[in-house]
């Protein structure tokens, strides 16, 4: 740790337990606003807006721009074709150090999930049940941006001058597999010497994330009745054979340990079926086969696999447990892609932002952190992959993302805000 460290962070920690109001309101007024991604439009802008002026606020040094304003955004290989931009910016605050110290920047996404059915109250009307914080990305993610927000505010206030430069970031457009908004950033320039993405961890220290692709999986066949002999070729036949596999593949794959050192006590490659589709739901009747069967399957790997990889496994388990007519037949399965493909990402053992991150979350939360993969796809592959940035990911306790009555516990977020404070102290040093 820097010189009077020690002493620094138990002015932190005080400052979080006598800021606990402003802290949570602080994710509050981010929640208010209705940041929900339409998967091609969306609608951050005003959120983003009222972002710029909290940084503001802070001194720092603000940009607000559109992604297609960089050059070299469409053309880069990251960037995923689609999407529209129009009045989604993404917003960048930078507190200037004095100089001499490591940067680092908290990279946030702005934008939510759709609405899950299930609510009990407006996802957008917060609501404190003991120490949960209930609302509408209150977990994933905009408790983590806030909490880089006040670690912020906490080193003004309490008067202490970084030698490094600290960015604060939220992007658009990460939810559906977008990530755009984060390349964006990424050409932008200004690469800073370690990047945290303040997604929903529980508190663990995630130097790797998982990737992920979601198919749309078409069996084709015949339709009609064999009045003349006609062979009939039926899809849904192969699609819930295809379905029941699904089930076994996941669970074979949950068997075996995935690769060190992130991943190998992990038992959680999930196999989602998040749509089938088949036959005419406009009709008021069918009386006959359809030709095609849809089925819409979101599949996790770990780091080192790439899209093909992944199909082939997919593919090659499938004829192993029975289904090798159907892949090798005259209608074979047809993939096709819903969103971008997400590789996951890792970043080295010893880099040296870990054990940091590692030994603040153990002060602040008196017991041993957990140091592992995380348990999700996300963003981070932006940095690891595509900018010189290293990014580990770190954010508050909860439950119920992309579910539900989302919440985030109150309590992580003042932990978070002593955790990131503490951070930027002994990452980017102090003047004396």
């Amino acid at each position: 740790m820097v010189p009077q460290a020690d002493a620094i962070a138990e002015r932190v920690k005080q400052w979080a337990g006598a800021n606990r109001e402003r802290i949570v309101r602080q994710v509050i007024d981010l929640i208010e606003f209705d940041t929900v991604n339409q998967v091609i439009t969306g609608k951050e802008e005003r959120c983003q807006h009222h972002l710029k002026g909290v940084l503001e606020a802070l001194e720092m040094e603000t940009d607000l721009y559109s992604p297609e304003e960089i050059s070299g955004f469409r053309e880069h290989p990251a960037y995923f074709p689609g999407k529209d931009y129009t009045d989604r910016p993404n917003v960048i605050g930078t507190r200037k150090g004095s100089g001499g110290g490591k940067s680092i920047i908290f990279s946030s996404h702005i934008d939510t999930t759709v609405v899950a059915p299930g609510w009990s109250r407006s996802p957008w009307e917060p609501w404190i049940d003991g120490d949960r914080l209930y609302g509408l990305g209150s977990f994933d993610m905009k408790g983590g941006l806030a909490a880089s927000i006040m670690a912020v505010q906490c080193l003004s206030e309490l008067g202490i001058r970084l030698r490094g430069d600290v960015m604060i970031e939220s992007v658009v457009d990460e939810e559906f597999g977008g990530a755009n908004g984060t390349l964006a950033g990424r050409i932008r320039g200004g690469h800073p010497d370690a990047a945290i993405v303040p997604e929903p961890t529980n508190l663990a220290v995630c130097p790797a994330s998982k990737g992920g692709a979601l198919w749309r999986i078409t069996f084709r066949g015949t339709t009609g009745l064999a009045f003349s002999g006609e062979t009939i070729v039926n899809p849904v036949y192969a699609a819930s054979a295809f379905m029941s596999f699904l089930e076994r593949f996941e669970q074979a794959r949950c068997e075996q340990p995935g690769p060190a050192p992130w991943y190998e006590n992990d038992r959680y490659l999930p196999v989602v079926i998040t749509r089938v589709e088949a036959g005419d739901m406009t009709a008021p009747l069918c009386d006959s086969g359809p030709t095609v069967c849809h089925v819409d399957v979101w599949i996790e790997c770990y780091p080192g696999t790439d899209e093909e990889q992944l199909k082939q496994e997919l593919l090659q388990a499938f004829a192993r447990d029975g289904g090798e007519k159907i892949v090798s037949g005259p209608y074979a399965p047809e993939f096709g892609k819903m969103i971008r493909f997400l590789p996951g990402s890792e970043i080295a053992p010893d880099f040296p932002l870990i054990g940091q991150l590692a030994n603040e979350v153990e002060r602040v939360t008196g017991e041993q952190a957990t140091v592992q993969g995380a348990p999700f796809a996300c963003d981070a592959f932006m940095f690891n992959l595509h900018s010189p940035t290293p990014a580990i990911i770190l954010g508050p306790k909860g439950a119920n993302a992309h579910a539900p009555d989302e919440y985030a516990e109150i309590s992580s977020l003042l932990q978070l805000v002593e955790i990131y404070a503490m951070t930027m102290v002994n990452w980017c040093g102090t003047e004396e």
